[in-house]
């Protein structure tokens, strides 16, 4: 059981990476400028990652 699991994790690397790129990419944003409005930010970035999971972890049947 691990080891499906273990490959379901390394199944997709580059949309976990992408994903993982653009919360990173928003935090530092938010460091450097602290006027930008962190709401809006993190939904954006919710809708992003839902469009991009939906997407990219898709298993063709």
């Amino acid at each position: 059981m691990l080891k499906n699991g273990m490959v379901a994790l390394v199944k997709y690397p580059w949309t976990a990476a992408i994903i993982g790129l653009v919360w990173l990419g928003s935090a530092a944003l938010l460091v450097l400028d602290d006027q930008l409005p962190v709401l809006n930010i993190i939904v954006t970035n919710m809708v992003v990652t839902l469009i991009m999971a939906v997407v990219g972890f898709r298993v063709e049947k």
